[in-house]
């Protein structure tokens, strides 16, 4: 998803770059800079299914294999539009800040081009694909809370380990000519475009206690 936000232009030495090395109140010199932010808006259609056997060991106590599967997609892209005021903010704002005017004002910024879409993206990665769950519980029945007592181990068959490279609208050119924009802007790419890793658990081991269904 597109947003904006701010970075402080910084010496190689991790010192901030002043506007007026005379007047130092007039603050440091910041660089408006795109990001691309990967979001979780869930999907929407739900399908599940549960699959268990019970086998009754002695009084109440059971064991029972299980499996869960179940799947989330997004169907109606177009319902993933960006809020407009949001959007409006993105699209409208000069990124980058190259030279300083001489009342030390940002100079040198530019609109975004091309201009982001005004939806989200899905990852391929992570649309239509299934969540399966499958183990063995042991459970107790608990008379006094009259409630089940669940131990329960689980596998992962369908693991999701993916890694999800969100674009980088930042430039070199955001940013002024030296050593001071070189650090700035891989310091920006670093930490607002990194990888992001899609990794659920390949198993699990609970307890719980819960009512009956």
């Amino acid at each position: 998803m597109p947003s904006s936000n701010v970075i402080t232009l910084t010496n190689p030495d991790g010192t901030p770059v002043l506007k007026n090395p005379s007047n130092p109140r007039q603050g440091n010199w910041t660089v408006p800079i795109p990001v691309d932010q990967i979001v979780f808006p869930g999907g929407d259609l739900s399908v599940w299914t549960n699959l268990e056997y019970r086998i009754t060991i002695a009084g109440p106590v059971a064991v029972a294999p299980f499996i869960d599967s179940g799947i989330d997609p997004v169907i109606r892209r177009s319902q993933l539009q960006i809020a407009t005021a949001q959007y409006d903010q993105v699209i409208g704002t000069p990124f980058g800040c190259a030279t300083l005017d001489p009342g030390y004002n940002c100079a040198g910024g530019t609109i975004l081009n091309p201009t982001p879409s005004k939806y989200l993206q899905v990852l391929s990665a992570t649309n239509w694909k299934p969540r399966v769950s499958t183990g063995l519980e042991l459970q107790m029945f608990l008379p006094v809370i009259n409630a089940p007592f669940r131990i329960y181990w689980a596998y992962n068959p369908f693991r999701l380990n993916e890694q999800a490279t969100p674009p980088i609208p930042i430039t070199r050119g955001m940013f002024p000519a030296g050593a001071a924009g070189d650090y700035t802007y891989h310091l920006a790419v670093n930490t607002y475009a990194p990888n992001f890793l899609l990794r659920e658990p390949r198993k699990t081991f609970r307890f719980t206690v819960a009512t009956t269904f």
